[in-house]
């Protein structure tokens, strides 16, 4: 079935059908609207959405893009990524629009895939250092909200959180429960996130007068598995009694390689992780992390976005949220 075919069956223009498939009831009688509807509802007609929302001048569509980092070839292997997804996927649903998600790799990737198609806006989550975002926003007219970019460009839309407060809060709470020799497990510092939160493990532990340790850094991917070689080796040198990570998947991946080196969590090692993904509740033990509010995060970054795409202009350009520890049995009191 087409236009064309329900237009014949209907006895009027192609132009009345489509005016009657996009909603615009003003320029149709009535009796024609019901009529068309009838046919369609018949004949179990599909419009065709690009065509219908060309017309309407919006595609309905939100780009979600997120660049392949850490040695990662998937984007859900990140169980933070998978997360923050979902909930951006679930929010654009709601308010009748599509979420087209697109990993990227470079610069040019990502200006192709903007440029190629007829989209709203754009959420880019964690845009790395090697895809500038000035670079970017001087190629694309898209709308584009950045989250977790630390990438100093005036015009740009970001919502952050405080990650140097995470890692102080972190590190000071270890510190309150008896604990000296704590280490800390993360990408190399080749981004200002990173940097941010390695610098508030370090000044936290400079505040109360405990010397840093280049031995208790421990280079990680974001992944599961660098969490268990991880832990596997401060389980074998038996210096630390604690150890702060970047992300709670790799927390999870240090205490489980610690367990199989018969060290005991929290007893033998304490383990704090980043984000209060869902996971973090459901492991053994419970752990205890820097809780973020990813929920929250989501739903201002598409706030920011259609402020800005309605041209409202009543949310600042960039947002910082806070963060808070959750207690829970991943760590132990040190006498």
């Amino acid at each position: 079935m087409t236009i064309k075919e329900i237009a014949q069956l209907a006895g009027v223009s192609r132009m009345t059908v489509s005016n009657v498939i996009n909603k615009k009831y003003s320029k149709v009688s009535k009796t024609t609207i019901e009529k068309v509807n009838a046919i369609i509802k018949e004949n179990n007609y599909i419009p065709n959405l690009s065509a219908r929302n060309l017309s309407a001048q919006s595609s309905k569509i939100i780009a979600i893009i997120v660049p392949l980092v850490y040695g990662n070839d998937s984007l859900f292997s990140d169980p933070y990524t998978a997360q923050i997804v979902g909930i951006l996927e679930n929010n654009l649903r709601n308010k009748g629009y599509f979420a087209m998600i697109r990993s990227v790799k470079a610069l040019s990737d990502t200006v192709t895939f903007l440029n190629s198609w007829n989209i709203d806006g754009a959420i880019f989550i964690f845009p790395k250092p090697e895809i500038n975002v000035n670079q970017l926003l001087k190629q694309v007219s898209t709308e584009i909200v950045f989250i977790d970019s630390y990438q100093e460009v005036e015009n740009s839309l970001s919502i952050n959180i405080d990650d140097y407060k995470g890692t102080y809060l972190a590190t000071k709470y270890l510190i309150e429960k008896g604990h000296t020799k704590i280490g800390f497990a993360a990408p190399k510092r080749s981004n200002n996130l990173m940097e941010l939160r390695y610098r508030g493990y370090e000044d936290a532990l400079k505040q109360s007068k405990i010397n840093f340790d280049s031995s208790f850094f421990f280079d990680s991917d974001i992944s599961l598995l660098s969490g268990i070689k991880i832990g596997e080796k401060i389980a074998k040198q038996k210096k630390l009694t604690a150890v702060i990570t970047t992300a709670d998947v790799v927390a999870i991946g240090i205490i489980d390689g610690a367990r199989s080196e018969k060290c005991r969590i929290p007893d033998d090692l304490s383990v704090i992780g980043f984000d209060n993904l869902t996971i973090a509740n459901y492991c053994y033990p419970k752990l205890t992390t820097v809780n973020q509010d990813i929920n929250k995060k989501a739903e201002l970054a598409i706030s920011l976005l259609f402020d800005r795409i309605e041209k409202k202009n009543e949310l600042p350009n960039k947002i910082k949220l806070d963060v808070s520890l959750i207690e829970r049995d991943s760590v132990k009191i040190i006498d």
